[in-house]
C-alpha cells in the first residue's frame, strides 16, 4: 500500500500526518497536502484527538518541544 492509499484510508496517526505535511510543503505536493487535510478532518469527525504536546503546567513533553520553547524565550529577551 503506498502513501496516497494510506492517506485515503486514514491509516496515519496525527504525528505521522505532521511529518508528512512538513515533507509535502517542502516538495510543494498539493495532492498530498489536500489528502492530509481530509485525513485530519476525518479523524476529528470520528472522535480521534491528537496527543497533547504539553503537560498540565504548559511544559512541553518532548525534547524538541522543550528546545524550541527555550529558543523562543531567548529570542524574546
Amino acid at each position: 500500500m503506498n502513501r496516497l492509499e494510506k492517506l485515503k484510508n486514514d491509516l496515519y496517526s496525527f504525528e505521522e500526518l505532521d511529518t508528512l505535511e512538513k515533507n509535502a510543503v517542502k516538495l510543494r505536493d498539493q495532492e498530498t497536502l489536500s489528502l492530509i487535510t481530509l485525513s485530519r478532518a476525518s479523524k476529528k469527525a470520528k472522535g480521534e484527538k491528537p496527543k497533547s504536546t504539553v503537560d498540565a503546567n504548559g511544559v512541553p513533553l518532548t525534547k524538541r518541544g522543550r528546545r524550541d520553547a527555550k529558543a523562543g524565550r531567548q529570542k524574546n529577551v
